[in-house]
């Protein structure tokens, strides 16, 4: 079971029973929506497998960057649980080579984010007489911090890495024991560029959520892999027919985007490829990739603010900051 990604979105949002899940719309639909936070608490429980998870709190998920360049970044969910650990949801959808490190570096801002808190608090007592320390001293008790990644394509493993493993979970740990160093950093990898099941091969509930992110959009009914209480839900929240006017039409627009990112990716990954950027022997593979990612972003660029779009929608889809946009249109031009 595949899908057309090129499809017209208009059809595409009036012609099928259930949204399609990737796009921005139902995915912020889903996970970041206050009415739903039952099925996000579902979702990162089922992921992360050794915690239980009974409430969460939406939180900003907007940050101030640490250089003028980077004046802001902005993740797609953002959540923390009574204990004040706190989760990074993102989804990626198009290939991108330092992924892992963009999600370490992720990290990095709520982590900032609790000394800053803390040195405010210290700031308030001093300031209300309730605190006797003459200087601030926090003792670094890190609340985790936890990146959930939903990925469109894969990655690259070590060279036993099974193919079909599409689930990864990754932590500090010292080298030759393995004794974790600290809780307070863990990524979690969802490969949907790994996970190629039928419907019958389903196994763990993992594997059903993978598949509905795939391939919910093709269902008419709901079958019966999924008449859990759970997934009846998701069902629920993804029928187009019980969406308002206003809904639809959010929905229509970031369909239409999704396909036009999609459509000018795979032009440009075409022609990366005749001109022998994206296939070859693996020394040239990993190379091509890289130039082929280059090539697909100024192509994205280059045709999106031909139709006017804006340098901050479109320093959005294509996940570069708005300096980096201006650069690729300064040197390249607008799509002939």
């Amino acid at each position: 079971m595949k899908t057309e990604i090129n499809e017209n979105s208009t059809s595409r949002a009036t012609g099928k029973k259930y949204a399609e899940l990737l796009c921005d719309f139902m995915f912020k639909r889903i996970f970041g929506s206050e009415a739903n936070k039952d099925v996000l608490i579902n979702f990162l429980n089922m992921v992360l497998e050794d915690t239980e998870i009974v409430e969460v709190e939406f939180i900003p998920t907007e940050h101030q960057g640490f250089t003028e360049e980077d004046r802001k970044v902005v993740f797609d969910i953002a959540c923390k649980c009574k204990d004040s650990s706190s989760f990074i949801i993102e989804m990626q959808k198009g290939y991108q080579k330092y992924f892992r490190e963009r999600a370490l570096y992720y990290t990095t801002y709520p982590i900032n984010e609790q000394g800053r808190r803390a040195h405010d608090e210290f700031i308030k007592a001093k300031t209300e007489g309730t605190s006797s320390s003459a200087k601030f001293d926090w003792d670094y008790n890190l609340k985790p911090v936890t990146v959930v990644a939903i990925l469109n394509f894969k990655f690259n493993h070590c060279q036993n890495w099974p193919n079909d493993l599409y689930r990864s979970s990754y932590r500090l740990y010292e080298d030759s024991y393995q004794e974790v160093m600290t809780d307070a950093i863990r990524f979690v990898f969802l490969e949907l560029g790994r996970f190629d099941k039928y419907i019958w091969e389903l196994e763990t509930v993992c594997d059903k959520w993978m598949y509905l992110l795939k391939h919910m959009h093709e269902m008419v009914e709901i079958p019966k892999e999924f008449e859990d209480s759970r997934f009846k839900r998701l069902f629920l929240l993804a029928e187009i027919n019980k969406f308002t006017d206003e809904e639809k039409k959010q929905y229509k627009e970031s369909l239409k985007n999704m396909g036009d990112y999609n459509n000018i990716i795979n032009t440009a990954a075409e022609e990366a490829e005749k001109r022998g950027f994206a296939r070859g022997v693996d020394v040239g593979r990993e190379k091509g990739r890289e130039e082929g990612c280059i090539q697909r972003n100024i192509m994205v660029v280059k045709n999106l603010h031909s139709r006017g779009m804006s340098l901050e929608d479109i320093s959005q889809i294509v996940e570069l900051t708005k300096e980096e946009v201006e650069r690729i249109i300064e040197k390249y031009g607008r799509l002939q």
